[in-house]
């Protein structure tokens, strides 16, 4: 959908997360799975701006951009936030060092760890690159503190901080040109009247302060964590589009109440695709919960919303929708802020109707079948905002546009 609306914009830029977050799309009828670099990559002439906000592996980075490159026919224009930091091989080590894997199904890409440095001001950041002794002196340091906490761990002890620093230049010499003061670049953008998108990474649940905690990732995937993470006020962004997937999808460990552990379920994740373009894993997927979908709104406050895979649910006669949750022996309407009491929540469902017809082809949405309208509808009441976009298919053409 990002793909879709990067179309018209002059400025890209993606917000948060690092190479945890995969987002599949199709341009020129490749299908191309991207995890750091912006959709606006795949315009020639269009900025994309890696913020602040982001963790980046820079050996991903390297990998996705040469896979651009090779596929548009010149290099993306990117430009690097020099206050971005940066994912090192250490930190996947500390991250199976300290089970979190395993305990809360994180990707392990060294995300967490590498926000954790940011907070305790040991991190390396993308400036550190144009200045190699000082990033040697940064790195060396940063290594020598992780042998002092895990001594006698043969992974950390054969960490070589010179052979890190080294490579790091290696792989960053492409983009070394590109790091500078991506804040001042988007203000800039806007005063002159650009259209500036920016990309979030990861659904509102996963948010580290908002989302169903542990079961988190580890940066705030809001709308509010925007500000912070891209230097500019919120005030200037004119609009807000909410994606919004037309049935609901968790991958990794926590609490999902509304789970489909049967034929339904497994149809809808072949369908979909739903299988993690980081991981591979597949994602489990459930009805669609409003109560979850309202509290999520209420995170983001969308002027609109795109709906996403409405066509996978084409053929299942009867669909069912989460409208609240029964919770110690009360029926609830809001979402529970612990993950506990989540856990123990059981849906209250309602059942709509389904539709049969294909709806790939629509291009308008009175060619919807009338159950598929309703379903549309239905989720925008929730939302409190009108469906703007529906993708109809996985290509940006199976789009219909309400706008």
């Amino acid at each position: 959908m990002v793909h879709l609306l990067a179309r018209d914009a002059d400025i890209v830029v993606r917000f948060n997360g690092g190479a945890n977050a995969g987002h599949t799309l199709i341009d020129r009828g490749v299908k191309f799975g991207t995890h750091l670099i912006p959709a606006g990559a795949f315009y020639p002439g269009t900025l994309s701006v890696l913020s602040s906000g982001m963790v980046i592996d820079l050996s991903v980075l390297r990998e996705e951009f040469d896979a651009i490159s090779r596929h548009i026919g010149t290099r993306p224009e990117l430009l690097i936030a020099e206050n971005a930091h940066l994912v090192l091989p250490y930190h996947p080590i500390v991250e199976d060092l300290e089970g979190s894997v395993d305990r809360i199904g994180t990707t392990r890409r060294g995300i967490g760890p590498a926000y954790r440095d940011k907070a305790a001001r040991v991190g390396i950041r993308a400036g550190d690159l144009l200045e190699p002794e000082l990033l040697r002196k940064r790195v060396d340091r940063r290594i020598e503190l992780l042998k002092r906490a895990w001594p006698g761990v043969p992974e950390v002890a054969a960490l070589d901080p010179g052979k890190i620093a080294d490579r790091l230049l290696q792989v960053a010499a492409p983009f070394l040109s590109s790091i500078g003061d991506a804040a001042c670049a988007i203000r800039e953008g806007l005063a002159r009247g650009e259209e500036v998108l920016f990309e979030g990474a990861q659904g509102a649940l996963l948010d580290l302060d908002y989302g169903t905690y542990p079961y988190v990732t580890s940066s705030s995937t809001t709308f509010s964590g925007l500000r912070s993470a891209v230097g500019i006020p919120t005030a200037e962004v004119a609009e807000r589009i909410g994606v919004v997937k037309a049935y609901s999808t968790r991958v990794g460990a926590g609490p999902f109440p509304t789970e489909l552990e049967d034929e339904v379920g497994g149809l809808i994740q072949d369908r979909g695709g739903e299988y993690g373009v980081t991981t591979g894993r597949p994602r489990r997927c459930g009805w669609l919960d409003l109560v979850a979908l309202r509290y999520a709104v209420s995170l983001n406050d969308p002027t609109a919303i795109a709906l996403t895979k409405l066509d996978v649910l084409t053929g299942i006669d009867e669909l069912k929708v989460c409208v609240a949750y029964r919770l110690g022996g009360r029926t609830i309407e809001h979402f529970p802020r612990s993950a506990a009491d989540l856990e123990r929540s059981v849906p209250v469902y309602e059942s709509v109707p389904g539709w049969s017809e294909p709806i790939a082809g629509a291009r308008s949405f009175d060619r919807l079948p009338a159950a598929a309208r309703a379903y549309v509808e239905l989720i925008a009441d929730a939302c409190g905002a009108p469906a703007r976009l529906i993708s109809v298919g996985p290509a940006p053409e199976e789009t219909i546009r309400r706008l």
